[in-house]
């Protein structure tokens, strides 16, 4: 399979919750796996309703930083592994990777 990302991508794990921007969803928990300047690799609760396509709003909370990081973007795939669902999410700008490390 050919790799299409533009941008190399980390990875992490970093605790997060999501919330799909159509309005009817509470906030819920996912997980940060993996990060690029434009992607972020996500896993969701394998009984999470959520949808391709779906705008989503990510918080990712990075240890040793007060607030959260705010994130938005479109979900562009899902996959079922094990007992997890997997996402992957297209930023909506170029992510700064200092916004993610523990020691700024």
């Amino acid at each position: 399979m050919r790799e299409r990302r533009k941008f190399i991508r980390f990875e992490t794990e970093l605790e997060a919750q999501y919330i799909l921007q159509d309005g009817k969803r509470d906030w819920g928990e996912c997980a940060v796996v993996t990060l690029g300047r434009k992607g972020i690799g996500v896993r969701f609760q394998l009984c999470e309703k959520v949808y391709i396509g779906s705008n989503i709003r990510l918080k990712i909370f990075v240890p040793e930083k007060v607030q959260p990081t705010i994130v938005e973007g479109v979900l562009k795939w899902t996959e079922k592994r094990e007992n997890a669902l997997f996402g992957g999410i297209e930023s909506k700008e170029i992510l700064d990777e200092m916004k993610f490390s523990k020691s700024t």
